[in-house]
């Protein structure tokens, strides 16, 4: 069977103004793993959903990282008359990922999340 096991997830700056923060995934497989996804979700101070997934490819056993950037600034590009837009308020914000066999939340039965872990970083203006 296929694991992965987070040892580390980290960002970078801690803290700082509406910007690039850098996310940092670092794992451990003793078996491999199955073609599955990485999701990132950040918990936002106004409480809009922002989150991201990326398919993996099938991995041996073995160390691997993985490098993320969140850019937390107002999109442009959202037009607020199709729906709410992210503005990233000052304050905190969590960001939980995770590493999936198969789909993340299938009912599949061999979908199977392997690990997760969260994060933080604080807007300051």
């Amino acid at each position: 069977d296929g694991d992965a096991k987070i040892t580390s997830f980290t960002v970078s700056p801690q803290s700082g103004p509406q910007g690039t923060f850098n996310l940092d995934l670092e794992f451990d497989s003793k078996n491999g793993t199955g073609t599955g996804e990485l999701i990132l979700e950040c918990e936002t101070v106004d409480h809009l959903p922002v989150s991201g997934g990326f398919i993996t490819e099938a991995q041996p056993a073995g160390q691997y990282s993985k490098q993320f950037n969140l850019k937390a600034e107002p999109d442009p590009n959202c037009d607020p008359s199709q729906g709410p837009c992210e503005q990233w308020l000052p304050g905190n914000y969590n960001v939980k990922i995770y590493i999936c066999n198969g789909e993340c939340g299938s009912k599949h039965p061999h979908s199977q999340i392997y690990d997760t872990a969260q994060t933080s970083f604080t807007i300051t203006q």
